[in-house]
């Protein structure tokens, strides 16, 4: 499914192909409302002036890329959603915020979000495959018992306060590592139910903005002369 001219869908559309090479792309003009969908292969969604939202659940079984075009246009992707592959998320603006919830777990791939991020994986890991450049604020959930989050592209660029929560209910073992790039890194009160790592390659290092709680262990490294941490 190629329909990739500056289409004005202004209700939902729903997108339906079967097999891996089944992939997917679709432009709207304005915002652009997903229905429930089923991808066999890769989708591409863009929203050339307006916001992109889901009203259904995205079963994507290759690759992700959502853009938002306008300036300060949000990518809101709520539902129980299923990506098997990376999620690319695109926005411009400092209001322009991306939110995603994968039901398993959630793999980023290279993403640059003008505002704030929420990124939440339900019963799996949260990972990246590629440079997440975050201008806002970003909020990093995985519910499962036991996952983890593993951002450590050594690209990353989380520009505001990162907010972090994992679950153990029995013990330790919901690591967390975040690596900051070169950029400074500013953890916000955030709950981790294992140990946590994490990497500033800037000399304002890595500070705090609220408490920050560690179930396990806590390593902490900037390899920027002079970086400082201030937990």
């Amino acid at each position: 499914i190629t329909l990739n001219n500056a289409n004005a869908f202004t209700g939902t559309v729903a997108l339906n192909t079967t097999g891996s090479s089944g992939n997917a792309t679709v432009v709207d003009a304005s915002g652009l409302n997903l229905a429930a969908s089923t991808v066999g292969g890769n989708l591409i969604a863009t929203a050339t002036t307006g916001n992109m939202e889901d009203s259904g659940v995205l079963t994507i079984a290759g690759t992700s890329s959502f853009t938002t075009s306008a300036d300060n246009a949000d990518i809101i992707l709520n539902n129980a959603n299923a990506f098997t592959g990376a999620v690319a998320l695109n926005t411009t603006g400092s209001s322009g915020h991306a939110t995603v919830v994968d039901a398993s777990g959630l793999n980023l791939a290279a993403s640059t979000v003008g505002g704030n991020l929420i990124a939440t994986a339900t019963t799996g890991n949260m990972t990246d495959d590629g440079a997440l450049a975050i201008t806002g604020t970003t909020t990093l959930t995985t519910s499962a018992n036991d996952a983890t989050i593993a951002l450590d592209t050594t690209t990353n660029a989380f520009t505001g306060a990162v907010t972090i929560t994992t679950n153990d209910n029995d013990g330790t073992a919901a690591d967390v590592t975040i690596d900051g790039g070169t950029t400074a890194l500013i953890l916000a009160e955030s709950t981790i139910d294992g140990d946590l790592t994490v990497r500033s390659g800037n000399a304002s290092g890595i500070t705090d903005s609220g408490t920050v709680t560690v179930g396990g262990s806590l390593f902490a490294t900037t390899d920027e002369n002079n970086g400082v941490i201030n937990l």
